[in-house]
């Protein structure tokens, strides 16, 4: 078989786009397309999107100024004369020529019946309509000169029959799919929109089923490879301990419990992921099953991403179990040598114990005697390798992840088909409320009025101000250490600490306490208080730069505030004029809801930034998109689990999966 012809500017494009084998040219797929619609200019509306076709019958070039150049056409075109504008397209000035025919796509000024060219070719369009692909492409490689090499590549592939079906044909029927062969040419060179919404429906089955059926092969691998003795709990124990508590547990809370412990009871180990909004009541539902855990006479083991969130968790672990003296232990980095050398020998032995603790929890020095549980807090903040870490310190030990960056149910159970999905919707019926307030300026200034009302109201009331940056190094953004003296300028008789993640850890302790305990009224930080910090009089917030953080991080950030009963007052403070950025921060001020929040920042940012699909091993789709798609991927999903239990019927598929997934250790962690 004679091998595609290659061109130096060919192979050029394919090293620009990352792409190392022809082949995969044709899944580059167009990010939109150009709609040439031929019909009488009557029809259209002021500065709509219109073609034409017809012959120049006359041509003026006026060269305005030093490189620019207009040139104006007269286009025949249904029996009237429109004028036709080209801006600064020299090379076109001197080849266009009277009574050529031209195909011409721009802006139609309906008052001056005039249209500004943004594409134009010479030549015909046979038909009333067109649709081009457009291609996301290196800025110098034209648009035409790619659509070229795509067509070249996709009749070489084609001749030699290579554009096989990767559907099982039972699904190709079942849902009256086109052949990929089809697909491939419709949707790089559709005809109409029917024969591109039919690719579409191919090409995007296609991407979720490979994904769903690898996923759900990866969950049965580790399943039969992840078993383990069933967890002999003592459920009183644990109903002892839930009554103790100073408040009565959600429903959601006491369903997705009831969901971890059924996994620790049965004889595989467990994979769950615990998803929830900030304060809805995650943290006290791994301390529960840490304790269903010790009941067994297990070691357990809560990984959290700062050395700040892990003093906390062990400062209320303690509190809620001092009436049942269960051994609790705190592992940090920054710890007394002695100390630390002091657990590490008590996690050696065999006694059950709760241990919480940083990135030092796996550390090579660092064994355990039986570690049943592991928990990891804020999973996104984890790599990998962070993860398996942790999951190597015990021996077929349950797996329980957290993220308090929530993504809706239905579509979690899906998208995390390695893992069992538990989800807290509602919060706890302490009452939160958080005012949201967005202001287009970036000055303490502009809210320093709030800021007196505040503490006038409340006496006791504590301030968060967050900064982008810690340091003064760009013009552009405010940081930690210019808005702490102009924070000490603008209160002169409020105490003012600063916080970042750059101080020692002892001493962002000895702050965090100071601002908790003493009479700090204002802490100037940056995200480092983003995830778990509780300071019960802190109800009021400055974002400055809001424009820097995402919606995620910001809703995590005002998380902090307004939960206790009181209400929070957050101000997102921005003086950025882009149209995209007023439209998130005001979304903000709206809406409450994570999973809301989640679903906008999806569609928006898409699921590789949202998800941290690098971080999680995951894929990020090329076609497909987990919000508009949804129906697609949840019949991909069911036909996975199909295709799984019936697999004699599947073999060759499941035979290209199982080899994907292990020459690509992406998709396994």
């Amino acid at each position: 078989m004679e091998s595609l012809r290659l061109t130096p500017k060919r192979k050029e494009i394919l090293q620009l786009l990352s792409i190392e084998n022809p082949l995969k040219l044709l899944r580059y797929y167009p990010y939109r397309y150009e709609h040439y619609v031929l019909q009488p200019l009557s029809f259209a509306l002021h500065n709509q999107k219109v073609t034409i076709q017809g012959t120049i019958s006359s041509i003026k070039v006026d060269h305005y100024a030093a490189k620019k150049c207009k040139t104006v056409l007269q286009i025949e075109y249904l029996n009237e004369t429109v004028t036709v504008l080209l801006f600064n397209r020299f090379a076109w000035s001197k080849i266009l020529k009277k009574d050529m025919h031209l195909v011409i796509h721009g802006k139609y000024n309906a008052f001056k019946n005039e249209i500004m060219a943004s594409t134009f070719y010479v030549g015909y369009l046979h038909q009333t309509e067109k649709y081009e692909a457009v291609y996301r492409l290196p800025s110098n490689v034209k648009n035409q000169t790619f659509s070229r090499f795509m067509e070249t590549t996709y009749q070489y592939y084609q001749k030699n029959n290579q554009l096989k079906n990767q559907i099982p044909e039972y699904f190709l029927k079942k849902y009256r799919l086109i052949s990929l062969q089809e697909s491939l040419y419709y949707i790089h060179f559709p005809s109409n929109a029917d024969v591109l919404h039919q690719a579409n429906r191919h090409l995007k089955y296609e991407e979720f089923l490979n994904f769903c059926t690898m996923a759900a092969l990866k969950r049965k691998i580790l399943s039969n490879i992840n078993q383990k003795e069933s967890k002999k709990m003592d459920l009183h124990f644990v109903k002892c301990v839930i009554e103790n508590l100073p408040f009565q547990l959600s429903k959601d809370q006491e369903i997705v419990l009831k969901e971890i412990l059924d996994d620790m009871q049965s004889t595989t180990s467990m994979n769950r992921l615990l998803q929830g909004d900030v304060g809805s009541g995650k943290t006290i539902i791994a301390l529960l099953a840490m304790v269903a855990n010790y009941s067994a006479h297990f070691q357990s083991a809560l990984m959290v991403p700062t050395d700040i969130l892990a003093r906390q968790h062990y400062q209320d672990f303690l509190q809620i179990l001092k009436p049942f003296h269960l051994p609790i232990y705190l592992l940090v980095s920054e710890m007394p040598k002695k100390q630390k050398e002091e657990i590490i020998e008590k996690l050696n032995d065999l006694h059950p114990c709760l241990v919480i603790g940083t990135h030092a929890l796996i550390q090579e020095n660092i064994t355990f005697s039986n570690l049943g549980i592991a928990v990891i807090d804020e999973q996104h903040r984890f790599g990998v390798k962070q993860r398996i870490a942790l999951k190597e310190k015990g021996k077929n030990l349950d797996l329980l992840y957290m993220s308090a960056t929530p993504i809706p149910r239905t579509l979690a159970s899906t998208y995390y088909l390695d893992m069992d999905v538990s989800t807290i919707q509602h919060y706890p019926k302490i009452e939160r409320k958080v005012n949201t307030v967005y202001l287009q300026s970036n000055s303490i200034l502009s809210v320093k009025k709030y800021v007196d009302q505040y503490f006038e109201f409340d006496k006791e009331g504590k301030v968060y101000v967050i900064c982008p940056a810690i340091e003064n190094n760009r013009l552009d953004m405010e940081n930690v250490e210019n808005i702490y003296q102009k924070i000490q300028k603008c209160f002169p008789n409020e105490q003012c600490l600063y916080l970042h993640g750059k101080l020692k850890n002892d001493d962002k302790n000895e702050i965090m306490n100071r601002f908790c305990t003493g009479d700090a009224k204002i802490l100037v930080t940056t995200t480092v208080i983003e995830v778990g910090i509780n300071v019960k009089q802190a109800n009021f917030m400055i974002i400055l730069n809001a424009e820097r953080f995402g919606l995620a991080q910001i809703h995590q950030l005002r998380g902090r505030i307004g939960r206790y009963g009181k209400t929070g007052y957050c101000y997102l403070c921005s003086d950025s004029e882009d149209e995209d950025v007023i439209e998130r921060l005001n979304f903000l001020t709206n809406h409450s809801d994570g999973f809301k929040i989640s679903e906008y920042d999806l569609k928006r940012r898409g699921p590789g930034e949202m998800l941290g699909l690098k971080q999680s091993g995951l894929p990020n789709f090329t076609i497909a998109n987990l919000i508009d798609d949804y129906a697609i991927l949840q019949a991909a999903s069911n036909d996975a689990r199909y295709i799984l239990s019936h697999s004699n019927e599947f073999k060759h598929y499941l035979a290209n999966i199982e080899l994907f997934l292990k020459n690509d250790p992406k998709y396994i962690e």
